[in-house]
């Protein structure tokens, strides 16, 4: 019979590989697609029924009503809104500030960047930022502490 262990391993690891995907789309398209918003959500509710994983729908909810009012606000995209909602349901309620700050701090020298390139490019529209890069990276870091098996 299969471990809940290894389950658990190998839902994390595909989550991992669905942000490599949408890191690369936000990069080059400034898009997080809705299907892989949606495998995420997928994968955590799977690895809440048949692995070791939690179900914080309390974070994502408060986070998914806070997010739509910075989206409104033009503070935020949608796709980063709607990705940080379906990770945040994997988080356990303990590690969701850690998240939160390693995704701001991962998301500063990509601020710093932006600001740099449109001074130096002496653009006149505004730059966004693929912020699904700092996302990705807080979620990876946060994630590590995820694993029963391989660390």
């Amino acid at each position: 019979m299969i471990n809940q262990e290894v389950i658990n391993d190998a839902i994390i690891l595909t989550i991992w590989l669905c942000l490599l995907i949408s890191c690369y789309t936000d990069i080059k398209y400034r898009i997080i697609s809705n299907y892989i918003v949606i495998i995420i959500f997928i994968l955590a509710i799977l690895n809440y029924v048949f692995g070791l994983g939690a179900l914080n729908y309390s974070a994502s909810g408060i986070f998914l009503v806070c997010g739509l009012l910075m989206f409104y606000c033009r503070f935020a995209g949608a796709g980063d809104i709607k990705l940080i909602t379906a990770l945040l349901i994997t988080i356990p309620a303990d590690s969701v500030i850690f998240f939160f700050v390693v995704t701001t701090f991962l998301g500063l020298p990509l601020a710093i960047f932006a600001i740099i390139y449109k001074w130096l490019k002496k653009v006149k529209s505004g730059i966004t930022l693929p912020y699904g890069v700092a996302i990705t990276g807080g979620y990876l870091l946060t994630s590590l502490t995820f694993f029963r098996v391989l660390i």
